[in-house]
């Protein structure tokens, strides 16, 4: 079954935001990447604009805010991660910048994802004032749509090891840089809540104060992957179906939930090596949909390391219902990751499983730590 409901999209205009956020940041640390032609901008290799912008973002912060954001690149706080709500995290939050600091905030994530990825942060931001619309002012202090932490781990130079984080409820994304090499993008953690919009809103802009963003009734910000791998599961037969569903219970979240590192063990499912040609073409699409927030590096990379391990050996498990309104959680697992998605808590309307939770981790270990 397909979902037939609109997904919300960047737009000329957000595209054109994007690119002035990064070069804001990237103005900050008087970086020529500011006064690079778009083509020649978006030509740069994503680590060199991510060491750019996080310099740009540095700049512009006091000493007291830079001895928040800048963490040593060993501390232990680098692999700690979670997307629930809380009360503090790690970092320095977008709601105790000015004006100039929040931009250039804003231009180091653009600059770390994809302008799909960067959308759908910004999206998941504003989310948390259409939680706060359906909670109640009682709410206020915990769905802050400007409560999102931005955190620099050693120094952004172009020989060193530093890492840059971005969290807050529902978002988790975590980069390693060596040089001006990626040489990890996980735990990559993307949640909505609802899932589905049952009614329209209007949200502040998180990327620029005293603008409105209108989302539409019936928009799902995971709609990709979540739709891809339905895709995958409507075109395998009942005796496929049968070996692919290894729960008949939807599980309450996805596995592991803000430790420092996946666990090792069997996957479930089916496995690829036994699909045909149009289900494994079906399958490639919800990598793609996955890699799609990522810089086109990562995503290259990532598709390189599944070649390599042997794609024969990724398996697809399915649990709990099998038609979209019902709570459903997907795994993939290969040698090298293991990416999760799970759909079963209520949202605050009371509609049964419509709030989503999405994660990609990186079983040779996250953080570019070994498991």
């Amino acid at each position: 079954m397909a979902f037939s409901t609109p997904s919300h999209s960047p737009t000329r205009f957000h595209r054109s935001r994007r690119e002035f956020l990064i070069r804001s940041a990237a103005f900050a640390a008087a970086s020529p990447l500011a006064q690079l032609s778009s083509q020649s901008l978006w030509g740069m290799h994503p680590a060199v604009t991510a060491r750019e912008t996080a310099q740009g973002f540095l700049a512009t912060l006091s000493p007291d805010q830079r001895s928040t954001a800048q963490i040593d690149y060993k501390d232990d706080k680098r692999s700690q991660w979670h997307f629930i709500p809380m009360e503090t995290r790690k970092g320095l939050p977008l709601r105790e910048m000015n004006d100039k600091q929040r931009t250039a905030a804003l231009g180091l994530m653009a600059a770390i994802l994809s302008e799909s990825g960067f959308r759908r942060a910004v999206d998941i931001m504003a989310y948390e004032a259409i939680l706060l619309e359906l909670e109640g002012p009682a709410q206020a202090k915990r769905r802050d749509y400007q409560k999102f932490y931005f955190a620099i781990y050693g120094n952004p130079e172009p020989n060193g090891l530093w890492g840059v984080s971005v969290e807050g409820h529902h978002l988790s994304i975590n980069m390693t840089y060596q040089g001006d090499r990626i040489v990890d993008s996980t735990p990559q953690f993307f949640g909505v809540n609802p899932a589905k919009l049952l009614r329209d809103f209007e949200t502040p802009d998180p990327m620029q104060s005293g603008s409105k963003t209108k989302y539409t009734s019936g928009t799902r910000l995971l709609l990709p992957e979540e739709q891809a791998s339905y895709d995958l599961l409507n075109s395998l037969s009942k005796e496929q179906q049968a070996k692919v569903v290894f729960l008949a219970e939807c599980p309450e979240d996805i596995q592991w939930p803000g430790e420092p590192q996946p666990k090792i063990a069997p996957p479930v499912g089916l496995a690829m090596a036994s699909l045909s040609a149009d289900q494994k073409a079906k399958m490639m699409r919800i990598f793609e949909a996955y890699f799609s927030t990522m810089p086109k590096a990562v995503a290259a990379e990532r598709m390189q390391l599944l070649e390599q391990s042997g794609l024969d050996q990724i398996h697809f498990g399915w649990a709990g219902g099998i038609e979209p309104k019902e709570q459903h959680f997907i795994r993939l697992q290969g040698p090298t990751f293991i990416a999760e998605l799970c759909n079963f808590q209520t949202d605050p309307q009371g509609t049964r499983a419509n709030h989503i939770h999405s994660v990609w981790r990186d079983l040779t270990g996250d953080f570019n730590l070994p498991v």
